[in-house]
């Protein structure tokens, strides 16, 4: 069965993995889709963030700083597992 992809593991599946990059993590109890925990990445190239709603929306952003453009923009509701998956990986191959 797949792991639960939230905040901590976030924090032990990919944070350890990408260096050069300053994270910051960020919680908030009252967001529009329940409580939110937000990671921060930036680079000197890349930066952006992924949020992990309460209720089991994802949202991941990812930004070139270089040439100035959106990678990535999504948002997902609960259910949509798969598409979550392949958000995540997308998101990790961009960085």
């Amino acid at each position: 069965m797949d792991k639960i992809k939230n905040i901590d593991w976030f924090k032990n599946e990919i944070a350890n993995n990408l260096k050069g990059y300053e994270l910051i993590y960020k919680s908030f109890e009252d967001g529009d889709f329940g409580s939110l925990n937000q990671v921060e990445f930036n680079s000197e190239k890349i930066s952006g963030n992924i949020d992990f709603w309460g209720l089991g929306w994802l949202g991941i952003f990812v930004w070139d700083s270089i040439e100035e453009q959106e990678l990535l923009n999504i948002l997902l509701e609960p259910h949509q597992n798969e598409e979550k998956e392949k958000a995540l990986k997308k998101m990790q191959e961009l960085l």
